[in-house]
């Protein structure tokens, strides 16, 4: 039996590209066209966002100063950082900027392949990079659409910034051999 790997704990550490196959995935299972990127609702592993969600049965202590004797800060805060709900949170604010992400480098990806509209893939990328700074795959789509905008130098900060990033291999390859041909040009 093969071991396979633990799930991240929050579908935002997820790759940008996972996020996006994922989305388009459960948009073919439901064999409609949708002119929205992403669905009204949408679910990645165990989490799932757009549905309704149940109130919390764990209830919110009241903040600090309304709480009578709170002279151990430690434990209620540590107890507060563990408690789902906050997790749960937390997880949610994570996955709508990953899902933000991914509608904008699914956008980019349009105007970047379909429309050669590199300026407008820039501004997407852009956003999404705002949105998930730590995604390689973000880092090197801006690469090439600054290569494409005859801006190299930007692109070289892009891909040295992807070289820095853990994720998929193939981005890690392309941002090497980027920077090696926009670096090192032949004939010289």
């Amino acid at each position: 039996m093969l071991a396979q790997s633990a799930p991240p704990s929050c579908p935002a550490e997820l790759p940008v590209d996972d996020i996006i196959a994922e989305i388009h995935k459960q948009q073919t299972k439901k064999k409609r066209r949708n002119t929205n990127p992403l669905p009204d609702s949408i679910c990645i592993g165990a989490w799932c966002h757009g549905y309704p969600m149940t109130p919390p049965t764990i209830p919110i202590p009241a903040p600090r100063s309304e709480r009578p004797n709170d002279q151990n800060t430690s434990s209620s805060s540590e107890s507060s950082s563990k408690n789902p709900t906050n997790s749960k949170s937390e997880c949610d604010e994570r996955m709508d900027k990953a899902l933000e992400a991914a509608h904008n480098v699914d956008v980019g990806d349009y105007y970047f392949e379909e429309k050669r509209n590199y300026n407008a893939a820039l501004m997407r990328y852009r956003d999404a990079l705002e949105a998930k700074p730590g995604d390689i795959a973000i880092h090197v789509r801006l690469g090439r659409v600054f290569e494409k905008l005859n801006q190299p130098p930007q692109a070289v900060e892009q891909y040295q910034a992807a070289q820095k990033l853990p994720g998929p291999q193939k981005w890690s390859d392309e941002a090497k051999s980027a920077l090696l041909r926009l670096q090192h040009p032949p004939g010289l």
